[in-house]
């Protein structure tokens, strides 16, 4: 491996500088770490703009968990099941997962991860499936290109100021290939087969985008692109929908910048939520050993 590389979400790392702490005092690149089992472990990720927001990887330096073997899969539901299940009782929210299969992302997360947030305790599938579909909206998902003038405009913002900014301009010859997407496009896999059905398309150099809620109608496994971070913009737009302190708190944020995206984890880590979710999560995971001592000296997981 490239001397230069830098794995940032490598196991070996994250344990070496999280073991021993009970508690921190503030995020590093490193030491967020909350458990390990024997082949995934859990860190708190950034980008935090809910409580509660976890990533589960794999300690195998696989890109994507289609790739996960077969005899590893009674202990990643485990967890799955653990973690929402703590994070239902101990936040009084609900719970989301989720997977940019096979996504080479931003900030060099090829590593396969699976993200695990709370959103707010009134969503339902209404709420979910209208938020997915003004984030397919958001991205012009769909569309592959305006012509105009004798160009091709394939930019996201070309688009946008076509199909938005044009609305109310008269005498604008322009053509949209293509249609926008909407949640019943989306489906085009059976999502309570993930992860496994998906590794004919990965076989071939194909991606996928995993979304799972409490509801079969507003969950989809897809092979369509929709380019990173699709599933935190709809957790973000479903939190936007439900929960006036959390609008609140994102507009005395945007008051330098309105045009910052907040849900991308680049642009706001949200600190404080990150360290007070590794906290609590290592006293809270705790609790559930006595309830599920089988599972967790089987799979050997471990709060550090």
């Amino acid at each position: 491996m490239n001397k230069d590389f830098i794995d940032q979400l490598s196991y070996e790392q994250f344990y070496k500088e999280s073991q021993g702490l009970d508690n921190i005092t503030e995020a590093k690149p490193f030491n967020r770490m909350i458990a390990h089992s024997k082949n995934f472990f859990l860190i708190s990720g950034y980008g935090a703009f809910t409580p509660g927001y976890l990533i589960l990887i794999t300690k195998e330096f696989i890109p994507s968990y289609a790739l996960v073997n077969d005899k590893d899969l009674d202990e990643l539901n485990f967890i799955i099941r653990l973690l929402k299940e703590n994070i239902d009782e101990s936040y009084d929210r609900k719970s989301i997962i989720f997977e940019h299969g096979m996504c080479s992302c931003i900030g060099g997360l090829d590593r396969a991860h699976l993200h695990i947030m709370s959103i707010h305790k009134s969503s339902n599938e209404k709420s979910l499936k209208d938020a997915i579909d003004k984030t397919l909206f958001d991205r012009k998902a769909g569309i592959k290109h305006i012509e105009f003038n004798g160009y091709k405009l394939e930019n996201i913002h070309d688009i946008n100021h076509f199909m938005e900014d044009s609305k109310n301009k008269k005498n604008v010859d322009f053509k949209v290939i293509g249609n926008i997407l909407k949640f019943e496009d989306i489906r085009d896999l059976e999502e309570q087969k993930w992860p496994k059905n998906t590794l004919p398309h990965v076989n071939k150099g194909g991606h996928y985008v995993f979304f799972r809620s409490d509801y079969i109608n507003s969950s989809f496994l897809t092979i369509h692109n929709f380019q990173t971070q699709f599933g935190r913009q709809v957790v973000f737009e479903n939190e936007c929908k439900l929960n006036k302190s959390f609008i609140e708190m994102i507009e005395s944020r945007k008051k330098n910048n309105e045009f910052l995206e907040l849900w991308k984890w680049q642009n706001q880590k949200f600190e404080k939520n990150i360290i007070e979710t590794v906290n609590f999560m290592k006293k809270s995971l705790k609790k559930f050993e006595t309830k599920y001592e089988k599972e967790f000296e089987k799979f050997k997981f471990e709060v550090i």
